[in-house]
């Protein structure tokens, strides 16, 4: 059994991965991943999945000590990857644009990362609450886009810890966030989770979701070229 604290690593990805370093990370990746990252129709997509990976494994290798030859995932009935031969071990991936992040605890932790981009906030109407839509929609419309980012990488970082997938609609609970309090509105099942949001970078924004309280302060930093051994 491991006793971890919660942590937060992320990569950042600053100039495209050559194909020699590509290679010779994706020879690290099991059979099954590298058939999943061969399926992906572009390189930028393949190196974030590859990066991911192996990141996951950094990550449990650093807070367990256990050697990365000896890191084997299952997964769930739901398609969340669990470290194989413990259940001691929660960890969850996420990765957009140059970033590839990561969260590990000894208890489920969901984590997402999203690049802010151009939004039809029609789509907060479709995916959000009724609150959630109206707190967003009471908002300076400058203030929207980063607004909705905030709601929607909070909510996918809790479907993400919940581990249950789409199977927990985006609609059936709330948040409301107001400067760094963050509110969940949520039945006895999921109202379990607590939230945090890092700055990264001022064009992304990042969410983490854990049943811990206990938040580590800063993201830990690791260089791609620290995956590679």
């Amino acid at each position: 059994m491991y006793l971890l604290t919660l942590q937060v690593f992320a990569v950042h990805l600053s100039e495209e991965l050559d194909r020699q370093k590509f290679d010779w990370m994706f020879n690290q990746l099991s059979l099954e991943k590298q058939s999943k990252v061969r399926r992906m129709l572009k390189y930028d997509d393949a190196v974030r999945s590859l990066v991911g990976e192996l990141l996951v494994k950094y990550a449990i290798g650093t807070m367990t000590k256990l050697p990365r030859h000896k890191i084997r995932f299952g997964m769930n009935a739901y398609g969340k990857p669990y470290l194989d031969g413990t259940d001691s071990v929660y960890f969850n991936v996420s990765h957009s644009g140059d970033w590839v992040v990561c969260a590990i605890d000894s208890d489920s932790v969901g984590i997402d990362v999203e690049k802010v981009h151009s939004m039809d906030m029609q789509i907060a109407r479709q995916f959000f609450s009724t609150a959630e839509y109206e707190q967003l929609m009471t908002l300076p419309t400058s203030h929207r886009l980063a607004y909705f980012f905030d709601i929607w990488t909070l909510k996918e970082s809790l479907i993400k810890a919940d581990g249950r997938g789409l199977s927990l609609s985006l609609d059936s609970f709330s948040i409301n966030k107001q400067g760094s309090d963050i509110q969940l509105i949520a039945g006895d099942e999921i109202a379990k989770y607590h939230f945090k949001q890092y700055e990264i970078d001022p064009a992304y924004k990042l969410s983490l979701c854990a049943i811990s309280r206990l938040f580590p302060d800063k993201v830990i930093h690791v260089d791609v070229d620290l995956l590679e051994t």
